[in-house]
């Protein structure tokens, strides 16, 4: 047995299955099996498992299996090699050289990597150096116009490039080759046979891989003269940079104890380091490229057991449509994603120093649910009181939430396109399970079709649970003054009477004499689980009430300024003053 087959064995004897594991799920013993989450797929019920006595798992969920290395493959997205490295650092092991015969071995890739490695990172410090000395002293008053703290500085590694010149003469003097500096994109052959960095002139952010090597730079010009200069510049790819695999701050979110519950994706590396100064450690930035499935899959695997993604682009048009284009590859990576709008067209980073910690916090916690925010996006092309812009605006956003696995998940999103089309729940759930074969969608609004407010929807609803609809939901005598029609008003006074004793059958019976009756029951029966059926009851409710006692309180208003007799007057404005603590309380 070679020395590297030998290195093998002993690495998968001291990283053994369940000591990896653990470090991505959390395990379960059941008598002689060892059991968990899968870390590889979202699941709630455990199905991955270990086995010691081979030091391997298998997924009887999603069918994964290997050993240590393999997992950690998966887990970090990685290949074999670098699965290595990252367990040999882990418990300490030297990783020999790998043995090949082809022309260019892994040893001599590996060697050429790791010197490319300890190049950008003499390189970054640098640059940092020059941000610290005399000759970084307009790039540091740039860095503080931009609220930025030397502890900040210090943490993301921001450096200044001084000239086109300095950077290549300290790596030659550090024994770099100008063909590696040429290799690690920091330096560029010019016209006149010299080597130049492109950095020239700019405040530089090292971008670190999740290892911990610095692997790129990014620049932005400090002082902004020259027109003809191009305000940023990223490095190009090289053997150790694909930035289509890379995250910004990958590395720092990696490094938080425990791992995080949820991440924030932004655009920016200033976004990512303005959110950090302010408290927020979860942020990465996409290093200026469209989202891709690659770094999808990091940001799950620096979640681990978390699935929750808070997606935060800019405001504009730009960012918001890039969005748009990521929420569906985050959403194939099995991750929950919820939307942060940032109004006025702000970045994070203009956001955050506006309304701080808190402000921004707040606005993360009203984040919106992925395909809602689909739905929005959509709603903006179109305007609502058109009878055809209606139907073209509900095929849109059926077609935005077709990726749903199944109707019942879908139900929050279609009453929200019914809400805002119009259009009746049947129609829009045929076309949702056409879109989910890859048929095309069409919906035809006729012109004497008009919306029904949410208003009338939810009180029909409510209704509906009153003649024992839904279950495990008891309805309240507290609707009365809400019924705006004689038909509601009728059916109400039928629950009145009879309460606990009415069943759907009822309804049902009443069907020919009243004409509420059929869309009570369309709204009703459309809705398939307990859970979303009790929620939306929860949801309905508040807005009846509030909405009824809201009317209510503006008639009472009115009464109040009619009225001549000081005595009436009393008793009408003690009724204001109830009805508006109840309106308070329904508001909570």
């Amino acid at each position: 047995m070679d020395e590297y087959s030998q290195f093998i064995e002993e690495l998968k004897r001291k990283a053994t299955i369940v000591d990896v594991a653990s470090k991505y799920t959390q395990l379960v013993r059941r008598g002689a099996r060892i059991m968990a989450c899968c870390p590889l797929h979202v699941e709630k019920t455990p199905s991955f498992c270990l086995y010691e006595n081979t030091n391997s798992y298998y997924c009887f969920g999603c069918h994964a299996a290997g050993d240590s290395i393999k997992l950690v493959e998966e887990m970090e997205r990685t290949d074999f090699k670098g699965a290595v490295e990252i367990l040999a650092q882990r418990y300490g092991m030297e990783v020999p050289t790998f043995k090949k015969g082809d022309m260019e071995s892994l040893a001599a890739l590996k060697k050429k990597k790791d010197r490319l490695y300890e190049l950008m990172k003499d390189a970054a410090n640098h640059y940092y150096t020059n941000l610290m000395s005399p000759k970084g002293e307009k790039a540091r008053e740039y860095l503080a116009g931009r609220g930025l703290s030397i502890e900040t500085i210090k943490k993301f590694g921001l450096g200044y490039a001084v000239d086109s010149t300095d950077l290549v003469k300290f790596l030659k003097s550090k024994g770099y080759t100008y063909e590696e500096m040429s290799d690690a994109r920091v330096a560029f052959k010019g016209s006149k046979g010299e080597f130049y960095d492109p950095q020239s002139e700019r405040f530089i952010t090292p971008i670190v891989d999740k290892l911990g090597h610095v692997i790129a730079f990014g620049g932005r010009v400090v002082l902004n003269v020259d027109h003809t200069v191009k305000k940023y510049y990223n490095s190009m790819e090289s053997d150790i940079y694909h930035k289509t695999n890379e995250l910004f701050a990958a590395n720092i979110v990696k490094g938080i104890n425990p791992r995080v519950k949820d991440i924030i994706l932004v655009e920016g590396y200033m976004d990512v380091i303005s959110l950090y100064q302010a408290g927020i450690h979860n942020a990465v930035a996409s290093c200026g490229t469209a989202l891709t499935s690659e770094q999808a899959r990091l940001i799950k695997s620096l979640l681990g057991t978390s699935t929750k993604v808070y997606y935060m682009y800019d405001g504009d048009e730009a960012g918001q449509n890039g969005m748009i284009r990521g929420v569906d590859i985050l959403k194939q990576e099995g991750l929950d994603v919820y939307v942060v709008v940032l109004e006025d067209n702000a970045d994070p980073d203009e956001y955050i120093k506006k309304h701080g910690y808190d402000g921004m916090m707040k606005k993360i916690k009203s984040a919106i649910p992925m395909y809602e925010y689909k739905i929005q996006n959509v709603a903006k092309k179109y305007n609502l009181k058109s009878v055809e812009d209606r139907g073209q605006f509900a095929a849109e956003a059926i077609n935005a939430i077709s990726a749903i696995p199944s109707r019942v998940q879908a139900e929050p999103f279609i009453a929200k396109i019914e809400s805002m089309s119009g259009i009746n729940t049947q129609t829009l759930n045929e076309q949702f399970e056409k879109a989910k074969e890859g048929m095309p969608v069409k919906i035809v609004v006729h012109a004497n079709e008009k919306p029904t407010d949410a208003y009338t929807r939810a009180l029909r609803y409510i209704l509906y649970a009153a003649f024992g609809g839904i279950e495990g939901v008891h309805v309240k005598d507290e609707y009365f003054d809400c019924c705006r029609t004689e038909e509601t008003q009728e059916l109400y006074s039928i629950f009145r009477s009879r309460q606990d004793e009415l069943t759907i059958e009822d309804l049902k019976a009443l069907k020919d004499e009243n004409s509420e009756v059929e869309k009570i029951l369309a709204i009703g029966e459309n809705v398939q689980s307990i859970e979303a059926a009790q929620k939306m009851f929860v949801d309905c409710r508040k807005r009846v009430l509030k909405e009824g006692l809201e009317q209510k309180r503006k008639e009472l208003a009115v009464d109040l300024d009619n009225e001549k007799d000081e005595e009436t007057k009393l008793l009408l404005l003690t009724q204001l003053s109830q009805l508006q603590r109840t309106i308070r309380e329904v508001s909570k």
